[in-house]
């Protein structure tokens, strides 16, 4: 499929200093944003938003300009042209430069920027998609006590195909044994990186990944997914997916 940003995609104007445009073809959306001089979040998205930060993740390449970005955490970042950019939700932002900030936005999450939420419905993520987000965080930051706070007595990881990994590890201790052999295998360099997560609001989530690793001097970079089964507040059973599975174990072998 095809679509023409220009000619048939929805534009959303901020209520100052630019606008975005968001299309459409296929499985892809892509929004494109352009904020001129002078934008700041708090002051050109968040009346229309009504949140107190920016709630979207934005992953994207900017194509012009610098913009400056503070988290809700205190932490500061600043983005140029020629950068790929994965910015977590919770953050207000403001342009630095003398020409508009122009950037491509293909965050799943893209989809609901700069558009009112009904304030009488929940949020999009329900406690335990939080759950799993907090999950990956950790796992990426190498935080084993939150892993363990997140994971039951009697949790499961399915890890699928032929590979020196595969099979199924019962327990915390095994469970976080196996993520210690992935980081030995790859050096130390293994990554999954969240994409999107999807629930049913009653314990079952399925997130969608990136896995990033170097070893042998090779680096893969890798798409998958975990369907979990949380219980209260922990994890109790998560099954891999892979989009390329016999890829991932000749990787590894």
């Amino acid at each position: 499929m095809i679509s023409n940003l220009d000619r048939e995609g929805e534009g959303r104007v901020f209520r100052a200093h630019g606008h975005a445009t968001l299309g459409n073809a296929g499985g892809i959306s892509v929004l494109k944003g352009t904020f001129e001089p002078g934008w700041k979040w708090s002051d050109d998205v968040k009346p229309i938003a009504g949140t107190s930060s920016c709630q979207v993740r934005h992953m994207g390449y900017v194509l012009e300009g610098t913009m400056h970005i503070r988290m809700d955490d205190g932490s500061e970042w600043d983005i140029g042209a020629g950068d790929v950019v994965d910015l977590p939700a919770g953050h207000d932002a403001w342009v630095t430069s003398d020409v508009a900030l122009e950037m491509v936005d293909i965050s799943p999450e893209a989809t609901r920027y700069a558009v009112t939420r009904p304030t009488d419905i929940a949020s999009p993520d329900d406690q335990w998609m939080t759950l799993v987000r907090r999950g990956y965080a950790a796992f990426n930051s190498g935080d084993v006590e939150t892993l363990l706070g997140l994971f039951s007595k009697d949790v499961v990881q399915h890890v699928p195909g032929h590979g020196p990994l595969a099979g199924t590890y019962k327990g915390p201790e095994a469970v976080l044994g196996y993520y210690g052999k992935l980081a030995e295998l790859t050096g130390g360099t293994f990554r999954a990186d969240l994409v999107d997560v999807h629930g049913d609001g009653s314990g079952h989530v399925c997130a969608t990944h990136q896995t990033s690793a170097t070893r042998n001097g090779a680096k893969r970079v890798a798409r998958g997914s975990i369907v979990f089964t949380c219980i209260g507040d922990k994890v109790t059973d998560m099954l891999e997916l892979r989009a390329d599975l016999p890829g991932d174990d000749a990787f590894l072998a």
